[in-house]
């Protein structure tokens, strides 16, 4: 099983200290938020899945070497609209993902599971989140044919074995324990659920209809 650092898998010569250097050295804008927020960026371009994301952060940093933080960040140039347009779809993606993941315990050792579908390098950061928000537990997420596991801050990383997937089995099946939490989200979301205002064009806007599956709460009303 292999741990994993955020930053291992990006093939790109684009690291932390190379992008502080190079930003300390820009003259043109002595703005530091807008300089926190074009690393955050640049943190979320790098997690794209498209190739093209070395070639464009490149070029924007040589913009903003030359014309500041603004010019960029106000997508002036057509290199700038696609560097934000890349990194906006990384957040979305994480943002989905924290949002619709529903996590449930699978047996005595404090583990919670989930699963998501996932098109950029966001499993990381998506682990992250739950590691910090349910530090007690220990976290299992699937992404594909990746099983992440994180504890005690540290993220693992295993492929799901190449014989299930040659025998057709598509999900992790994992011992069920019964979720007493879900009990109570269930009570929750019924209280909140009015069928007078039952409306499926909306909820498919604010939830669309490929997360139903991992919406629990959907299932209650022949959703999902």
């Amino acid at each position: 099983m292999e741990q994993l650092n955020l930053f291992n898998d990006i093939k790109t010569c684009f690291q932390e200290t190379e992008i502080d250097d190079r930003l300390s050295r820009i003259k043109q804008a002595k703005d530091p938020q807008a300089k926190r927020l074009f690393k955050r960026e640049i943190f979320s371009a790098l997690l794209h899945r498209d190739p093209i994301k070395y070639r464009i952060i490149d070029k924007v940093i040589e913009q903003v070497e030359e014309k500041g933080y603004t010019y960029v960040l106000c997508k002036i140039s057509a290199e700038a609209k696609k560097f934000r347009e890349l990194a906006r779809q990384v957040r979305w993606e994480y943002g989905r993902a924290i949002s619709f993941i529903r996590l449930r315990p699978v047996d005595q050792h404090r583990v919670l599971f989930g699963e998501f579908e996932i098109k950029h390098q966001t499993s990381e950061m998506i682990m992250q989140h739950f590691i910090h928000r349910f530090p007690q537990y220990n976290i299992m997420l699937v992404f594909g044919e990746d099983v992440y596991i994180g504890r005690d801050n540290e993220i693992f990383q295993e492929k799901i074995n190449p014989a299930c997937r040659q025998a057709g089995v598509k999900r992790i099946r994992l011992p069920e324990k019964k979720d007493e939490f879900e009990k109570y989200w269930l009570t929750f979301y019924k209280t909140q659920f009015i069928p007078q205002r039952r409306n499926i064009r909306y909820l498919k806007r604010m939830i669309p209809k490929k997360y139903w599956k991992w919406a629990s709460e959907l299932k209650e009303f022949g959703l999902g």
